[in-house]
């Protein structure tokens, strides 16, 4: 127990040894822990300043009317800017990786690159060197290129410089160069139209005053190349051009086309028209007869009033039923007017 005491009494005034000798170890911990606080301070603002960057560059800033951050939150000689960046790859999506947007396509016609997500990638960089706080001699801390990625590339008619109203086709695709001689022959395949003496009567095409009286507005019985989106010139014609015109199917006969059938289709909807305006006429005209028949009577004035409507209702169906008569008589002539132009067909139809 005695050797014990020795001991302890021996060991009196080595605790402030042990705390100068570790009070440099102490401090240098310390002096990292601030110099790390110090450094994560900085990458937090070099992340905010590289945003800053590429967010001042969207479509349509510029950057160069922005203010730059205030100092001390960013020195003056520290980086910020943006460059060109790399599309991500999850813009790279096969369902709309198709030829119509990215090419190649057939037939001349080339692609050009607007819609390439490519274009719009940048991003915005940015870079500061600044001392330690403590323990200046290990050095200065570079916090190196921060980025921040961006796509800034709506394709919009604003951001393309296109006027609203105008061909987009023009900007997205380079059209292959069309043989002179067909536009010239379309222009005077036009013009033909045009000058021949009985043009005014095609107006019952598109702009018959009937239809527009009976219906209120117009039909346009022109025969029509349907809407599609496709280069190759077979699937249009089998799609779109055949059904217009006359062909030998398979078993040899000739079948009518839209065109060659447009004097049986316009027959059937006059016809239809017709007779269903004389019907309904018709049937007004027996309405104002029940109320004019009807107990009480009308006044006079509203006797007029039926009588004159009647008297008009009867000289329109006047005028009706000898058109009706005439497309009638056509309708039956029409099988014998269609096999003449099956005739004419099949000599020139392989």
């Amino acid at each position: 127990m005695g050797i014990r005491k020795q001991l302890i009494r021996r060991r009196r005034g080595l605790a402030p040894l042990e705390f100068v000798l570790w009070l440099p170890v102490l401090l240098f911990v310390m002096a990292l822990m601030v110099n790390y606080g110090t450094m994560a301070t900085w990458r937090v603002r070099s992340e905010i300043v590289s945003r800053e960057a590429v967010w001042r560059m969207r479509w349509p800033r510029s950057g160069a009317s922005e203010a730059p951050p205030t100092r001390p939150y960013w020195p003056s000689d520290a980086v910020m800017t943006t460059e060109p960046d790399t599309a991500p790859d999850l813009l790279d999506i096969p369902a709309i990786d198709h030829p119509v947007v990215r090419g190649p396509m057939p037939n001349g016609f080339v692609v050009r690159p607007v819609l390439d997500p490519t274009r719009g990638a940048i991003k915005g960089v940015s870079e500061v060197n600044r001392q330690y706080p403590l323990l200046p001699r290990i050095g200065s801390y570079a916090s190196g290129d921060v980025g921040t990625p961006l796509i800034d590339r709506q394709w919009s008619s604003a951001m393309m410089g296109i006027p609203n109203m105008y061909r987009r086709t023009l900007v997205l695709y380079e059209l292959p160069r069309t043989d002179p001689s067909l536009s010239r022959a379309f222009g005077r395949a036009v013009q033909s139209v045009l000058s021949i003496p009985h043009f005014s009567a095609l107006a019952v095409l598109d702009r018959d005053a009937d239809i527009r009286k009976y219906t209120g507005g117009y039909v346009d019985f022109h025969p029509r190349v349907g809407r599609m989106c496709e280069l190759d010139p077979q699937v249009v014609y089998d799609r779109q051009v055949q059904p217009l015109v006359d062909i030998r199917q398979a078993d040899g006969d000739i079948r009518l086309g839209e065109i060659s059938r447009l004097p049986r289709t316009m027959t059937n909807y006059f016809l239809g028209m017709y007779r269903a305006a004389v019907q309904q006429m018709q049937q007004r005209i027996q309405d104002l007869q029940d109320e004019l028949n009807g107990t009480p009577p009308p006044d006079a004035q509203r006797q007029a009033q039926i009588l004159a409507e009647i008297a008009a209702l009867e000289a329109e169906i006047a005028i009706l039923l000898p058109k009706i008569e005439q497309l009638e008589h056509y309708q039956a002539r029409l099988p014998q007017i269609e096999d003449g132009l099956r005739s004419a067909a099949s000599a020139v139809i392989p």
